[in-house]
């Protein structure tokens, strides 16, 4: 019979967390039907519309081992990097200003909002006769797209913050910093994380289209020159590489918010149902 202390321990024992989830016997199989069907559909098919899987995996190699290519995915990465993290400051920044300030709520959530509903190509349109230099481009639709989002969920979770824990804090009488560390933090650092998840994919989708418009660098103007050569085995190898990347990157930040959040209760893991033991009596 188990004593309370072993229940209790396995009651709060850590679930499986977001790493296990790569280890999952099911995608393995899911990439291994994948690949099947496209060696099948493949033999039937034009090289132009579905490359073989050795063509594809030539052209990967290549990319990964000539100094150009590889250059203009690192390129890519970077432009990622500079205006995701412009876009963090300042949007979270709003974000705090907009929660702490009714009178900066009114005047500066509804342009957020309306920033936001702007469709995404139209940026790149206006980036395109805005600006002259490439690089400026890509930063300005990078940065436009993807603040509203850190500044939406930072607003969101500091609006969240119970007014009872605040003023139960306020009565220790801590200084702003100390507020700011102990309450406010721990409290929208969850609407980060969920905001870094969601614009990472958003910005890799903005760069390529910004960079299919004048650039000569980067994976969108690779890609641009493949689909103007009809090379469809580069094309599929860019987008592989930049969705690895992508997953990579993604894996990070879900490893990072695992080590982060580490205090917040886990899920349960679902017991396994087995033959139901008789009971005794008496």
């Amino acid at each position: 019979m188990a004593t309370p202390t072993a229940q209790a321990s396995a009651q709060t024992s850590p679930a499986p967390t977001a790493r296990r989830r790569y280890r999952d016997p099911s995608m393995l199989i899911l990439v291994a039907v994948l690949l099947v069907a496209w060696a099948v559909a493949s033999r039937f098919t034009p090289a132009y519309d579905l490359p073989s899987i050795p063509s594809v995996a030539q052209q990967t190699a290549h990319i990964l081992t000539t100094g150009s290519t590889l250059a203009s995915l690192f390129t890519t990465l970077l432009r990622v990097a500079a205006g995701l993290a412009c876009a963090f400051v300042a949007g979270t920044a709003i974000g705090l200003l907009m929660g702490a300030r009714d009178a900066a709520m009114r005047y500066l959530l509804p342009p957020i909002r309306f920033v936001q509903g702007i469709p995404s190509l139209s940026w790149v349109i206006v980036a395109v006769i805005w600006f002259p230099g490439v690089e400026t481009r890509v930063w300005f639709v990078m940065v436009v797209v993807t603040l509203p989002g850190f500044a939406l969920q930072t607003y969101d979770a500091y609006r969240a913050i119970p007014a009872d824990l605040r003023d139960m804090a306020r009565s220790f009488r801590p200084g702003r910093v100390a507020l700011f560390r102990e309450i406010t933090l721990p409290a929208i650092t969850p609407g980060i994380f969920t905001a870094w998840k969601v614009n990472l994919g958003l910005g890799i989708r903005m760069v390529l289209i910004a960079e299919l418009v004048g650039a000569t660098v980067g994976v969108g103007a690779q890609l641009l020159s493949a689909e103007q050569l009809f090379d469809m085995a580069s094309v599929i190898s860019w987008t592989l590489l930049l969705a690895v990347c992508m997953l990579a990157l993604q894996g990070g930040i879900e490893l990072l918010e695992s080590r982060v959040l580490r205090y917040r209760p886990q899920p349960e893991a679902q017991p396994r149902v087995g033959p139901a033991t008789p009971t005794s009596k008496g």
